[in-house]
């Protein structure tokens, strides 16, 4: 009886590694001059925008007029071109157009929260790359989550992977 529940077991237990093993196999290593370190560095900026906004105003920014009023702006390309954006609360880099997606200040609770997109254009080499940071600070933690789809492939973002050593 024991010798079967464990033969089951077994048979469960190497069928999810063997289906979760070509999930993992997809993350692509970041190397510091792809597109993906452009999103991340941009984005890392924008967080540290949002966090000294907090400091001084015990609340974030919440839309991108008002961080761009702060001195957020993404690096544009070499040649001094941007993305072309298209509403006000979005502004373009080189390959990514930066925004918020969701902004939360609750002073009276000591809860602040933001998430941050950088998002590949279409017809470029960033296309299908999404990067995302939320940022939470309350009372009684602090968090912060970065994470990207590329082609609709999820995986996890070392926020320290794109930092120049030196």
């Amino acid at each position: 009886m024991l010798r079967s529940a464990m033969r089951s077991f077994s048979v469960v237990v190497g069928l999810s590694f063997s289906w979760a093993l070509p999930a993992l196999a997809e993350d692509q290593s970041v190397n510091l001059g792809s597109l993906e370190c452009e999103g991340i560095r941009e984005l890392k900026a924008l967080v540290e925008k949002q966090q000294s906004i907090l400091a001084q105003n015990n609340a974030y920014a919440v839309n991108m007029t008002e961080l761009v009023a702060a001195g957020y702006m993404p690096a544009a390309c070499p040649d001094g071109s941007r993305v072309r954006v298209s509403g006000s609360n979005l502004v373009g880099g080189c390959h990514f157009t930066y925004g918020l997606v969701y902004v939360v200040n609750n002073p009276q609770t000591g809860d602040f929260t933001f998430e941050t997109v950088a998002l590949g254009v279409k017809g470029t080499p960033s296309e299908g790359l999404e990067l995302y940071i939320t940022r939470i600070v309350n009372r009684s933690f602090e968090f912060i989550e970065s994470y990207m789809y590329r082609k609709g492939v999820y995986s996890d973002v070392d926020l320290n992977a794109c930092s120049e050593a030196g």
